[in-house]
């Protein structure tokens, strides 16, 4: 009589089982951190919006005699200033670098000066004039990236 030596049934479930389970466990860790790491994306998006929100910069006052512009900032975060320019509203406004200029804490007692000339740049010419001044909350301002800080800076325009 011939004697035939196999694998056991049992022993081949339990090889296929154990390689389905490390096959799924593979495939639950790749979701998990991709999804780990998308959601650190989205929440690092919404807090770059809600930062952009609670950014409220206010123009005060324009002093021509001494060549100064008063801002206040009554939001809930503080502000990195990027530009002032005022100009004549009949012209386009002038080329901008986006610099840190000031820095303006949120606070509802307090208003920060700007000079004119120094900090913010005037165009002479007609009467009347705008200014522009944009800034971007100090929580998501990046100084190493200009355009990430243009992506979510706030402006303020106002006749004057």
């Amino acid at each position: 009589m011939r004697k035939s030596r196999g694998v056991s049934y049992v022993v081949t479930v339990a090889i296929m089982t154990a390689v389905t389970i490390a096959l799924g466990l593979f495939l639950w860790g790749v979701v998990s951190g991709w999804a780990g790491v998308s959601a650190i994306g989205i929440v690092a998006e919404t807090n770059k919006g809600i930062a952009q929100q609670r950014s409220i910069l206010v123009v005060e006052f324009i002093d021509w005699g001494r060549g100064i512009v008063w801002v206040s900032n009554p939001g809930k975060v503080d502000l990195v200033i990027l530009s002032c320019a005022i100009y004549p509203k009949s012209s386009s406004p002038p080329p901008i670098s986006y610099r840190e200029i000031a820095r303006v804490n949120a606070s509802m007692n307090s208003a920060y000066p700007l000079e004119i000339g120094s900090k913010c740049q005037l165009v002479t010419g007609q009467k009347p004039y705008v200014i522009e001044i944009r800034a971007i909350a100090s929580t998501i301002y990046n100084p190493n990236n200009p355009l990430e800080n243009a992506q979510w800076m706030i402006m303020v325009r106002q006749n004057v």
